[in-house]
């Protein structure tokens, strides 16, 4: 049941062909999906997930198509023992997004582009101080990659995690609590969410946390736009603080043409592609016919949810 594209044909023949038995049928219209719901075993994707399950009393794995899981809260699925994936191979893209974001916004790239719209040529922007340290607050599989990244640049990497894990610990310098790090904003100069959105995270970068950072530091979110308190953003922005913001997620989206979002000084804003790429649907078709292999072999399957990825 995939929402973005139409699975190819030769991606179809890969999946049947990892056993004999299998039988593949694309759910294209909800009324499909229903009607295939009781003999399914296996759904790749969710675009019509909520109306099957009801009638999936076979289903034993669900393969989704995205990073995040918060759309999918409140269906029957966490109430039944169904194995729920998401996908994780689209993190490293992401995480190059939030890296360009970033630096661009360092490198005041967003008003040198302005100016060249003007015809102005104008060398004297007050450039911001080079960054030293980066907090990445949820450190899954986007924050992982972007933390190989900012390493690579030469910065210290505090990524933020309510259960931290040796594999955590690998990509960054300090994994901090959720109880830590809003101490340590003020010695933030880059500072990411890559959160999923739940009762713990909805609002969790509030006006005190924007206002704790260093009047140059640069906040990107690529994460939900809802873990980012988007008015008291706007206040601080139009106040004159903080280096710049690039927010590749907002609510509602899109912003309405009278929304305050277009004109706020020093924010910059792509429109939810982070994800965005044209190696996408092989990335996602190759990646389903891996974790089918793993799934049929008996091996551990790549982004497995359990309740610690409902929190932080």
């Amino acid at each position: 049941m995939y929402s973005t594209h139409q699975p190819r044909s030769d991606h179809i023949k890969r999946l049947q062909a990892k056993d004999p038995d299998i039988v593949v049928v694309i759910a294209d219209s909800e009324r499909k999906a229903i009607e295939e719901a009781p003999s399914t075993d296996v759904i790749f994707g969710h675009r019509y997930l909520r109306q099957c399950l009801p009638h999936a009393s076979r289903l034993r794995w669900v393969q989704i198509s995205s990073a995040g899981i918060d759309r999918l809260k409140g269906s029957e699925l966490f109430n039944r023992p169904i194995l729920l994936t998401k996908t994780t191979v689209l993190a490293p893209i992401v995480a190059r997004h939030a890296h360009t974001m970033a630096w661009a916004l360092v490198r005041r790239i967003p008003d040198f582009l302005n100016r060249q719209s003007q015809g102005i040529w104008d060398r004297h922007l007050e450039m911001l101080p080079f960054p030293k340290v980066a907090m990445i607050l949820g450190f899954g599989s986007i924050g992982r990659e972007l933390g190989k990244l900012l390493k690579g640049d030469g910065l210290q990497v505090w990524g933020v995690k309510r259960h931290g894990d040796e594999a955590s610990r690998a990509f960054c310098d300090r994994l901090l609590d959720v109880n830590s790090w809003r101490m340590l904003l003020p010695k933030i100069d880059l500072c990411f969410l890559t959160l999923p959105l739940n009762a713990s995270t909805k609002g969790i970068f509030d006006e005190n946390a924007l206002r704790a950072l260093p009047p140059h530091a640069v906040l990107v979110n690529v994460g939900r736009a809802e873990t980012l308190d988007i008015q008291a953003l706007i206040r601080v922005l139009q106040e004159g603080r903080l280096g710049g913001v690039g927010l590749d997620v907002v609510s509602p989206e899109p912003p309405s043409p009278d929304d305050p979002f277009w004109k706020t000084p020093r924010l910059l804003l792509t429109p939810h592609i982070a994800a965005h790429c044209p190696e996408r649907p092989q990335a996602l078709e190759d990646f389903f016919e891996q974790q089918l292999a793993r799934y049929l072999a008996g091996e551990p399957l790549e982004g497995v949810v359990n309740p610690f990825d409902l929190e932080m």
